[in-house]
């Protein structure tokens, strides 16, 4: 019987993020995936529109997925409201599993939600959670409320994210970083640890839920008891391939999504 594992996330009418992501990757590390949806984003070419879910829905689900007493870890991404961070919260505060935090706040098809009142509730509700919590640079530097051009900028975010509570911070730095390699930020509380990976070098890329794709990875990683370190190489590992064999839309988009599928495809070609 396979492991089950949570989701708590909005729904993309497009499947390159959100709770689609999470279930695709979930599957492809032999897991099954429950959901609760907070949100639907639908993106069109030059549009994109986020719908909160009410809280007497929410917590209905909460309530249905809850009742289940074997699921191995959390991934909590887009949470629109806050009072729908408040909501999660109060359920997953006695919950002991790894919990790992996606702070959704910006997203590649706008620049953001409007976060003013959503950062608050972040940081003081769902840091605290966090078994780890995984921020794009947008999003670190808008709960760390500073500037990141550098990977010492990213570290110095880093420190100033945990300090919120998460047990673990991982600033991703993606494109956003100058030079060759994509680097990704770890900080434990005592020490750096600082992830490489050559970036992928097209015009045109399959990205759209790279982040989300990372965090549940990790969620599945840290369900197997893997170690943090180890859990986010493979995950880095996994969103790379899932990158660079990507599904494109059209031509009436700038970018396309990451597959989930492409490492066992890739590895199945092989033999």
């Amino acid at each position: 019987m396979p492991n089950k594992i949570l989701t708590i996330a909005g729904s993309d009418s497009l499947a390159g993020g959100g709770i689609q992501s999470d279930l695709a990757t979930f599957n492809e590390y032999g897991y099954f995936g429950l959901s609760v949806m907070t949100s639907i984003v639908t993106v069109k070419s030059r549009n994109f529109k986020l719908f909160p879910i009410a809280t007497a829905i929410i917590e209905e689900q909460l309530q249905s997925v809850l009742a289940v007493d074997d699921i191995v870890a959390i991934k909590v991404g887009l949470l629109p409201t806050t009072d729908i961070i408040t909501l999660v919260t109060q359920y997953l505060s006695n919950v002991h599993v790894p919990i790992i935090i996606d702070p959704v706040m910006v997203f590649k098809e706008t620049t953001h939600v409007d976060t003013k009142k959503l950062v608050t509730s972040v940081r003081r509700q769902l840091l605290p959670l966090a078994t780890i919590v995984t921020p794009n640079i947008r999003e670190a530097q808008i709960i760390a409320n500073q500037t990141i051009n550098t990977v010492d900028d990213m570290k110095h975010a880093a420190k100033s994210i945990f300090e919120f509570g998460a047990q673990n911070v991982l600033v991703k730095g993606g494109t956003s970083i100058l030079g060759d390699q994509a680097v990704d930020v770890l900080f434990d509380g005592c020490s750096f640890q600082v992830f490489k990976q050559d970036k992928i070098q097209e015009k045109r890329l399959n990205h759209n839920g790279a982040g989300c794709t990372l965090s549940a990875s990790i969620a599945t990683n840290l369900g197997r008891s893997a170690d943090v370190v180890s859990a986010i190489a493979d995950a880095k590992d996994f969103v790379w391939q899932g990158i660079k064999n990507g599904v494109k839309l059209n031509d009436a988009f700038d970018d396309g999504n990451v597959w989930q599928g492409a490492r066992r495809s890739n590895y199945e070609t092989k033999i």
